[in-house]
């Protein structure tokens, strides 16, 4: 039995060890997910008050963060950059550059409050791959183990020499906004749009309420808007964004924006239903540029057009 037991403790260190030394070794400088140490430190060098995006890629590849700054005459950065990463996750990443007199515009894939949500494994590539390991500290474990499996997975294949995409997410394809611009002119790609959603995940939505309530706490405004999305998948899906949508409301949260706003037709997507193109980009920028005006104007909640 003593002898069983050492093998066995043997095998798992050697397997521990394996995964640390896969997890240690560095990405490529121009990795796509360590655009985000680029994004901490525009918001470690911008004072405050400053309008902060915080969703995923539907704003990273959606926003002209420039065209919103000339509008309202305010520092804007936009942190988005994968939705996969997991709500909570990306604004607990956020939390420590926050202060009073920020305004905080949370821009959440609809994906995030549906049952179906898989959940924040890809938040290893953001606490792995960015030395983001503070993160650890506050649960859950992010699907643990098969995120990390996923991750490690993801990783020994990114070893594996193979030819370049042409069109892969690079971090060099960011502009100093935080804006991803490295695909505006390139023609539209071929996707398959999203599943319908389902069901509202009630136990995520009021776990959202609870963060969104430690950020006003600490003086900071809360907005919501909404994501750009395809208007084939968003029809399919109207009674489940109605629902989000009364959910926001129910709460009190102040909600900028009306979901239908945000339905654009495919003609607008680049690569995926929340990824825009040029055209696309600028109409939806205008938009929140919009629904942004409208808030300062007399701080109210009326989204009628």
């Amino acid at each position: 039995m003593k002898k069983l037991f050492c093998r066995l403790l043997i095998l798992f260190l050697l397997v521990f060890a394996t995964m640390i030394i896969i997890i240690l070794i560095p990405l490529p400088p121009n990795s796509y997910h360590l655009a985000i140490i680029d994004k901490h430190k525009r918001l470690e060098n911008t004072e405050a008050p400053r309008i902060v995006l915080a969703g995923g890629s539907n704003l990273a590849f959606g926003i002209d963060s420039e065209l919103i700054q000339d509008a309202l005459d305010i520092p804007v950065i936009n942190t988005g950059l994968q939705a996969g990463f997991g709500l909570g996750r990306m604004l607990d990443d956020l939390a420590p550059f926050f202060g009073p007199g920020d305004i905080l515009v949370i821009v959440p894939e609809y994906q995030h409050f549906d049952s179906d949500w898989n959940g924040d494994e890809a938040a290893y590539n953001l606490i792995c791959d960015a030395r983001q390991y503070r993160l650890l500290v506050n649960p859950p474990l992010y699907g643990f183990p098969s995120g990390i499996s996923s991750y490690l997975r993801s990783k020994v294949s990114a070893m594996i020499p193979g030819p370049p995409a042409p069109l892969a997410y690079t971090r060099d394809g960011f502009n100093g906004y935080g804006d991803y611009v490295k695909h505006l002119g390139v023609e539209n790609q071929k996707f398959v749009s999203l599943e319908p959603l389902k069901t509202l995940e009630r136990q995520y939505l009021e776990q959202f309420f609870r963060l969104v309530d430690t950020f006003a706490m600490r003086g900071i405004r809360v907005l919501i808007s909404y994501p750009s999305y395809e208007e084939s998948p968003f029809l399919a899906s109207e009674t489940f964004i109605h629902e989000l949508d009364e959910a926001f409301k129910d709460r009190a949260v102040t909600v900028i924006s009306n979901p239908q706003d945000y339905a654009f037709s495919r003609s607008y997507f680049y690569d995926t239903s929340y990824h825009l193109n040029a055209e696309g980009r600028e109409l939806r920028t205008t938009r929140l540029i919009r629904d942004l005006e409208r808030y300062y104007q007399g701080g109210s909640t009326d989204r009628t057009p």
